[in-house]
C-alpha cells in the first residue's frame, strides 16, 4: 500500500493556550453558549416520565445508580446500560428532582460536543474548519431536539466527539497512547449506547492502517487498543453478570435476566429484526418512527428534515477531500465513519429519528474540513459546489414539507445566500485576495435552513420521541405524508406506540427497599405529571398506605413511572416492566408481597378496571396476554377489592 505522508500541520491548526484568548477562543465560546441556549432554554415543559423516573430512582441509592434501576425499590432495570443516566442521576441527587435536572445535563453534553468538534476540526484544517464543523453540529435539528429531552442519546454524541478528538491525534502522531484513549472513549460510548459505539472501530482501524509506519507496528497498536477497548466496554456487563440475581434488579427486556442478552440480543440483533418467530432467545424492539430500511432511508419523509440537510453536502465533501489529496488517514477515517453510520441507520429494522443524531459528528468533520481546505487552496469548483449542494438540498426538502412554510422561506433565502457566496468567490478570484465576508456567507449558505429548524425546535415539546421543527405527520411517523414526521400516539419510553411496560423483578428478595418514604406530589417543582384526579388518587394512597413498603403496584413501567415521579420517588412496583412481558414479579412473588404486608394497593390503570387483557400502559389495552402480568392481573381481579371512593377510582385493595 502506498501511504501518503502527512504534510506539516499549519500553525493555525494548533490549539495553544494563547489561541483560547484570541478571536478563535471567543468564537468557540460564543458557539458553545448559543448551543446551550438553544438546547437548554425553557426545557422542562415535557419529558419522558419513564426516563425521568429512572434518573430519580437511580439517585436513591448507589446500587440503583450502578444497575440503572427503573424504580426506587430496585426491582427492574431499564433496557440499556445506564451510562447515559449517570450524570442526570447525580444532578437529581445533588439538586433534587425537577425536569431541568434530568434535561439540562443533555444540553450541557450537546454544548460540550460542539466545543470538542471545533477543536478536532481545527486540528484537521485550521480555525475555519473548526468553526464550520462546530456550527454543523450545533445546527443539526435532531441533535437539538434530543438534547432538549431526557432521552439517552446526547451523551453518546459527546462520547463520539471525544473519540474523534483522540483518534485525530492518534492518526497524526501514529501514537499508541492516543489510540488507546480513542478506544477508551469508544468504550465510554458503549456504556451509553452499546453496540452502536463499536461501529466507529472499522473506520478508525482502516484509517490507522493508512498511517506511514511499519505494518507490524500498525497491527500491534490496533490489537492492543482494540482489546483494551473491548475489555473496558464489557466491564458493566461482566460485573452485573457476576452479581447473583437475588442481589440485584431484574435485567429489563430480557427473557433470562441476563445482561448479555439485553445488550447483544434485545439491543443488538433484535434491532435488526433478527429473532426467531417466538422470540425464544431474546426479544426484538424496532420503533416504527423512521420508515422501512432502504438505501435512501435517511432522506425519507421521517428523517430528511431531522438529519438529511447536510448528507448530500457531506458526500460532496468526501469527493473534495480525495480530489485535493487531503491527509489520507483523516480522509479515510471521516469517510468510513460517515458511510458506516449511514449504512447502519439505513439497514436497522426500526428506530427513532433521534438515533441519527450520531451522524452529526462525522458529517461536521467532513464538511468543515472540505470547506476550509477549498478556501485555503482557492479551489473554485469546491467553494461553489459545497454551498450550492446544501442550498439545493434545503430547497428540495422544504418543498416536500408543505406543513413548514418557514422552511421554504429559509431555503429560498439560503439559495440566495449561496448565489451571493458564488459571486463573492468569483470576485475574490478576479481580485486575487480573500475577503472574510466570503467565508461567513459560505457558512450561512451551508447551514441557514437547518439552523432555522434548530431554533424553531426550541418551541417544540419533546419527550418520548423528540423531533425537530415542530412538524408532526399524522399517525406513525414515516408511514406517509410530508417530511418532518413526529410522534406516534401513545409511544413508549423511547419506543414505539404502546410499548411501555417492561417488567420489574420482585426486587432482590421480592420486597421493596427503603421503607415507606416521605415526599408528596413533587410539590413546588412545576412538574407536569398528574392531573387533578390522579393527584387525588396519590393523596388517597399516601393517606391509606399504613406503613407498607410499597406505595402501590402498577401495570407497566409507564404507569409506575408517573406515580414514582409524582410521589417524589416512593417505591412503586412496576408489574411487567417496560413492555409488560418481563416475568417479574412472578405471580408467587407478587402473592408473597401481599401476604407479608409489603404491598396492599394495585392501580388498575387508565381504564379504571381490570379487564381480561391488558397492556403495558394500562389495563385492558392488550399486549401482555399469556404473560406474568396477565396472570397477576387475573389474580387481582379475582382476589382484590375495587375501591369505591371517588378519589380511589382505579385502585384495588389486596389486603389478605
Amino acid at each position: 500500500m502506498t501511504v501518503l505522508a502527512a504534510p506539516p500541520l499549519p500553525v493555525a491548526a494548533g490549539v495553544t493556550g494563547r489561541s483560547w484568548g484570541s478571536r478563535w477562543g471567543w468564537s468557540v465560546a460564543t458557539l458553545a453558549v448559543v448551543t446551550l441556549l438553544v438546547t437548554g432554554w425553557g426545557v422542562g415543559g415535557s419529558m419522558s416520565d419513564y426516563y425521568a423516573s429512572i434518573a430519580l430512582s437511580m439517585s436513591k441509592s448507589w446500587s440503583n445508580f450502578f444497575f440503572g434501576a427503573m424504580d426506587p425499590a430496585g426491582t427492574v432495570t431499564l433496557d440499556k446500560i445506564p451510562g447515559s443516566f449517570w450524570i442526570p442521576a447525580l444532578f437529581v441527587r445533588v439538586f433534587g428532582f425537577s425536569p431541568w435536572a434530568v434535561i439540562v445535563p443533555n444540553a450541557l453534553a450537546a454544548s460540550a460536543s460542539v466545543v470538542v468538534v471545533c477543536v478536532t476540526a481545527r486540528h484537521w484544517a485550521g480555525p475555519l474548519a473548526g468553526l464550520t464543523a462546530g456550527a454543523v453540529v450545533a445546527t443539526t435539528p435532531i441533535l437539538v431536539a434530543v438534547a432538549r429531552s431526557n432521552q439517552p442519546e446526547t451523551f453518546f454524541v459527546l462520547a463520539l466527539a471525544l473519540t474523534a478528538w483522540a483518534a485525530t491525534r492518534a492518526l497524526d502522531r501514529r501514537s499508541l497512547g492516543w489510540l488507546l484513549l480513542a478506544g477508551v472513549f469508544i468504550a465510554a460510548g458503549f456504556h451509553t449506547y452499546m453496540l452502536e459505539a463499536w461501529a466507529v472501530w472499522p473506520a478508525l482501524a482502516l484509517a490507522y492502517l493508512c498511517t506511514p509506519q511499519s505494518r507490524a507496528r500498525r497491527i500491534w497498536h490496533l490489537a492492543v487498543a482494540g482489546a483494551t477497548s473491548l475489555a473496558l466496554s464489557l466491564v458493566w456487563i461482566v460485573a452485573v453478570a457476576l452479581v447473583p440475581a437475588s442481589a440485584r434488579p431484574y435485567i429489563g427486556s430480557t427473557l433470562s435476566n441476563n445482561p448479555w442478552e439485553m445488550v447483544f440480543g434485545y439491543n443488538g440483533l433484535g434491532r435488526f429484526g433478527q429473532v426467531t418467530a417466538d422470540e425464544t432467545a431474546y426479544r426484538s424492539f424496532t420503533p416504527p418512527f423512521s420508515g422501512s430500511p432502504a438505501a435512501l432511508r435517511l432522506l425519507n419523509d421521517a428523517l430528511a428534515t431531522q438529519i438529511g440537510w447536510m448528507l448530500p453536502t457531506a458526500l460532496v465533501a468526501v469527493a473534495v477531500l480525495f480530489v485535493l489529496r487531503f491527509r489520507l488517514p483523516l480522509t479515510v477515517f471521516g469517510t468510513a465513519w460517515f458511510v458506516t453510520f449511514a449504512a447502519m441507520f439505513s439497514a436497522v429494522a426500526g428506530m427513532h429519528q433521534f438515533y441519527t443524531a450520531a451522524l452529526a459528528i462525522p458529517t461536521a468533520l467532513l464538511i468543515g474540513t472540505a470547506f476550509a481546505l477549498a478556501r485555503r487552496r482557492g479551489v473554485l469548483w469546491a467553494q461553489l459546489a459545497l454551498p450550492a449542494t446544501a442550498a439545493v438540498t434545503a430547497l428540495c426538502i422544504s418543498i416536500a414539507t408543505p406543513a413548514a412554510t418557514y422552511s421554504l422561506v429559509a431555503a429560498a433565502l439560503q439559495c440566495a445566500v449561496a448565489a451571493v457566496t458564488a459571486g463573492l468567490v468569483l470576485t475574490e478570484r478576479r481580485r486575487g485576495r480573500r475577503m472574510p465576508v466570503t467565508a461567513a456567507a459560505g457558512v450561512i449558505a451551508l447551514l441557514l435552513t437547518p439552523m432555522v429548524w434548530a431554533v424553531v425546535t426550541m418551541g417544540t415539546p419533546n419527550s418520548t420521541n423528540p423531533v425537530a421543527g415542530g412538524v408532526a405527520a399524522q399517525g406513525v411517523p414515516g408511514a406517509s405524508g410530508g417530511f418532518g414526521a413526529g410522534r406516534a400516539p401513545g409511544g413508549g419510553p423511547g419506543g414505539g406506540a404502546g410499548t411501555f411496560g417492561q417488567a420489574p423483578s420482585a426486587g432482590r428478595d421480592g420486597r421493596a427497599a427503603g421503607g415507606a418514604g416521605t415526599g408528596g406530589i413533587g410539590r413546588g417543582n412545576g412538574m407536569p405529571v398528574f392531573g387533578a384526579s390522579s393527584t387525588a388518587q396519590l393523596a388517597w394512597l399516601e393517606a391509606h398506605r399504613d406503613g407498607t413498603p410499597y406505595l402501590a403496584a402498577a401495570f407497566g413501567a409507564q404507569s409506575a413511572a408517573s406515580l414514582i415521579i409524582a410521589s417524589d420517588g416512593q417505591p412503586v412496583l412496576p408489574i411487567g416492566g417496560f413492555n409488560g412481558e418481563d416475568p417479574v414479579p412472578t405471580l408467587a412473588a407478587f402473592q408473597q408481597l401481599i401476604a407479608d404486608g409489603d404491598l396492599r394497593y394495585v392501580l388498575a390503570g387508565s381504564a379504571g378496571a381490570l379487564g381480561s387483557g391488558g397492556g403495558a400502559g394500562g389495563v385492558g389495552s392488550g399486549g401482555d396476554t399469556g404473560s406474568t402480568s396477565a396472570e397477576i392481573r387475573a389474580w387481582v381481579r379475582e382476589n382484590c377489592t375495587a375501591m369505591t371512593d371517588a378519589a380511589a377510582s382505579g385502585i384495588y385493595d389486596c389486603t389478605p
